[in-house]
């Protein structure tokens, strides 16, 4: 007998790939998984069917949004205006100028404060129509489209939010139910409805057009919205951008659902963006023009009282004129009385201006000394101007400036100097005022006591024309005054400017995005599958192929039998012609390398675990090796687990277990069975002991006596890694051949395979490949440890290590039981 290390062993090593032709992979992992993708196909096809299903539902029923923009020019400060000079003011100042008046403005154009303004004035916005499908799974916004127009007289105690739905019935009346509320009722268009809180009417938007359209669902919905929470969706939103780095010129950008009302929400919001600059701008000029109104409103009741006095005194007293020294009085008093007006009015400036920095005003929106004329201190001038300026800048840059920043604090610190400047200079001046105002009082009561010689209708004359005068020349001034700053207001403007104005027609698409779609869908479609079946892969613990098995034992693989898909367990007799037949005389003709032909053959057949198919081997290559003329013996040594009788259709009565019990004779247990040249000799009865009963000298003996009478003897043994029984009978064959199912067969359990190989003293050993499978890499659907039956109603079992080897548990006993 030749063992493993012979050279006709050694010639079938190097011939061998010839006989695995069907899980043959020596090329590298790459061919591997080409041929794992392509033989589930059809993976690939339910996902690639599954991803274009979901893309065409989002881009046949999501929402369409779209993008719409407009650009606006914001002034440069670095070559001049606000920021170009706040260095000179204050150290570090510099930061703002350019880029980060940019930012500032960036901020303004994003401040809730301007986008509620906005939302406020937009009060078509107050309102939000939405269509419905006549499935009801399609809503479209509806901005100035929806057949009919929500009146209301003010949003207050509306209840915001709630949707109101709306069925239109007819023409004339509409079915109107309320989201949470048990309501639902019929209304007239045109009726005002007050009912849970709200208080609208419903009218047609368009009369020309039927409110009522029988073709479509007539079904929509609306609910109200608060401005400061439009104000927060929509800053949240709004994208500004400027075109380049370094660019002044600006992008603002927004996406919703109505390319309309998205456009009209930008136009709005650069209108009053450009407008509340200017207003910034105009802030001084408008608080002088305060100013110089109140003045004027309390001159203009004294001049109207000088007048009505003048007039009823001539006409009273029929006097012409006056005289030469009371004319010289009366020019004398006009021109003190003057003197004094005007130190009045700077009086009441100055106590304004104290009033402003003791009450820490940070408006910035302070009244010039330049209103007073030209007596006023310059450095007092210089620094309201400064302080003015400061404070606007101030408030300019909080929008995007931390209060902590240096230059922030040294701006801040700057102002309150400023401020500390001013309250000196205007106490200072205050009391020198008092000083004046005293001296030209004297001066006006020198003149008085000059008056009172001259006649008392003269001299009543006299205060009356002085009162008239003096009123009328500061009524004067003040008109002058007022019109100077009208002139300045009239003349300012925005130094921001809108380029591009907002246009729904060029308006872009963002979602959904039908071709990104469809390409992500194709996409996932291949790579989800992909990497799917790679994951399982490299979770899987099966052997699959036959680089599995060589990278763990250097046991020789002797063949490789196909998946049987035929209704009967032995196809070599009943198929003698299919590939599954040929497998195993593939197997067989292999043998003729590891046994001898000169004298009888014991090869004993066994696995690692249940389930593996060495029954099925050992029945099948019986077969087939009786078919060459040779006498052949099948032994059922599987005592645990018989099942060859069941095969063959033969009695077990009696069988090895009765013969190693001395029960049986030889001739009593080997039976004839229909396939020539094929014996058998079957497990028999279970026995309590099959170990105990396989060691016995009567297995010898047994075995002896075949050998005399037959060509080959196949012993069907229990699987190794379970009991010890194939360990004990392989010390009597010429080879021990190992059954490995493809794709359930553990690639652990052949490291047992391999110590057996390296720690025992078997003659001779081999592998052979069950249940290769062509119809997919994984078999049916890439399930593992599916239970794989030949199509006859047979399973191997797929429960490792003793329990399913040993029988099923019964549901309601517990104990175990056989097929038997």
């Amino acid at each position: 007998m030749r063992q493993s290390g012979d050279k006709p062993i050694d010639r079938y090593m190097e011939n061998q790939e010839k006989y695995s032709p069907v899980i043959e992979n020596e090329a590298i992992d790459f061919h591997r998984f080409l041929s794992l993708f392509l033989s589930n196909w059809y993976w690939f096809a339910a996902a690639m069917f599954i991803a274009v299903t979901i893309a065409y539902g989002i881009n046949r029923y999501a929402e369409e949004i779209y993008t719409v923009q407009s650009s606006i020019l914001i002034k440069d400060d670095q070559a001049g205006g606000g920021f170009a000079e706040i260095d000179k003011i204050i150290p570090g100042g510099d930061i703002f100028r350019s880029s980060k008046n940019l930012e500032n403005e960036i901020g303004i154009l994003r401040s809730f404060s301007l986008n509620t303004r906005v939302m406020q004035e937009l009060k078509e916005f107050h309102v939000v129509y939405t269509g419905v499908g006549r499935r009801g799974i399609v809503e479209s916004r509806l901005y100035k489209s929806c057949p009919f127009i929500v009146m209301y007289d003010t949003l207050q105690g509306q209840p915001m939010g709630l949707r109101v739905w709306i069925r239109i019935i007819s023409s004339e009346k509409f079915l109107m139910s309320i989201e949470e509320k048990d309501y639902e009722q019929e209304h007239l268009f045109g009726e005002e409805v007050q009912v849970y809180g709200f208080r609208f009417t419903l009218v047609p938007r368009d009369t020309s057009i039927a409110v009522y359209n029988p073709g479509e669902s007539n079904k929509f919905y609306f609910y109200f919205i608060s401005p400061y929470v439009l104000a927060n969706q929509y800053r949240s939103k709004l994208s500004v951008q400027p075109i380049k780095e370094d660019a002044t010129l600006v992008t603002l950008a927004v996406s919703g659902p109505a390319p309309v009302q998205e456009a009209e929400y930008l136009n709005k919001l650069m209108e009053l963006y450009n407008l509340q600059g200017l207003e910034y701008k105009n802030e001084t000029a408008r608080k002088t023009i305060e100013f110089i109104d109140e003045q004027l409103g309390l001159i203009s009741d004294s001049l109207y009282n000088a007048e009505n006095s003048m007039e009823n005194f001539r006409l009273e007293n029929r006097f012409v004129d006056l005289t030469v020294e009371g004319t010289m009085a009366l020019q004398r008093l006009e021109k003190y009385e003057n003197e004094k007006a005007e130190l009045g009015l700077q009086m009441q400036y100055y106590q304004y201006l104290l009033r402003y920095v003791e009450t820490q005003n940070e408006s910035g929106s302070i009244v010039s000394p330049g209103v007073l004329g030209s007596n006023v201190d310059p450095v007092l001038v210089r620094l309201v101007d400064d302080l003015g300026q400061l404070q606007l800048q101030r408030k300019q840059v909080e929008f995007t400036v931390k209060d902590d920043v240096p230059a922030v604090r040294l701006m801040d610190e700057r102002i309150n100097q400023i401020r500390a400047s001013i309250k000196d200079n205007v106490v200072n001046s205050i009391a020198q005022l008092r000083i004046s105002i005293s001296n030209v009082e004297e001066r006006v009561n020198g003149v008085n006591r000059q008056m009172g010689k001259l006649p008392g209708t003269e001299r009543r004359l006299i205060q009356i024309q002085r009162t008239f005068d003096l009123n009328n020349t500061v009524y004067t001034f003040l008109l002058e005054k007022r019109a100077e700053a009208a002139i300045a207001r009239a003349s300012e403007v925005s130094d921001n400017r809108t380029i591009d104005t907002a246009v729904p027609f060029n308006a872009i698409k963002i979602k959904p995005r039908t071709r990104k779609n469809y390409m992500l869908a194709f996409i996932l479609g291949l790579v989800a599958p992909a990497v799917a079946i790679v994951i399982i892969d490299l979770m899987n613990n099966k052997v699959i192929d036959r680089k599995d098995i060589e990278r763990v034992t250097g046991i020789p693989i002797v063949g490789y039998i196909s998946h049987s898909s035929y209704n009967t367990e032995l196809p070599v007799v009943a198929k003698p012609g299919s590939t599954l037949a040929e497998s195993f005389r593939s197997i067989r003709t292999s043998l003729r390398y590891f046994i001898s032909e000169d004298a009888p053959s014991v090869i004993a057949i066994s696995s690692t675990v249940s389930g593996e198919g060495k029954t099925f081997v050992a029945t099948n290559l019986a077969s087939i090796i009786s078919m060459l003329g040779k006498k052949t013996l099948l032994i059922g040594l599987d005592l645990r687990k018989p099942r060859i009788h069941k095969i063959l259709g033969l009695e077990n009565t009696s069988g090895m277990s009765t013969y190693l019990s001395g029960v049986s004779s030889f001739d009593e247990v080997v039976k004839k069975t229909e396939i020539e040249n094929l014996w058998y000799a079957p497990s028999g009865p279970v026995p309590p002991n099959p170990a105990e009963l396989i060691e016995r000298r009567a297995m010898s003996t047994f075995l002896e006596e075949a050998k005399t009478k037959f060509d080959f003897i196949i012993l069907d043994t229990p699987p190794i890694a379970i009991v010890t029984d194939a360990l004990l009978l392989s010390v009597h064959a010429d080879i021990m051949l190992f059954v490995v199912r493809q794709r359930y067969s553990s690639r652990s359990t052949l490291t047992l395979i391999e110590d057996i190989r390296r720690n025992s003293d078997m003659k001779g050993m081999g592998i052979i490949v069950n249940d290769i499978s062509m119809s997919g890499y994984y078999g049916y659907g890439l399930r593992y440890g599916y239970t794989m039956g030949y199509s006859y109603g047979y399973s191997y079992g797929y429960n490792y290590y003793g329990q399913a080897y040993y029988g099923r548990r019964k549901e309601s006993s517990g104990e175990y039981y056989t097929d038997d």
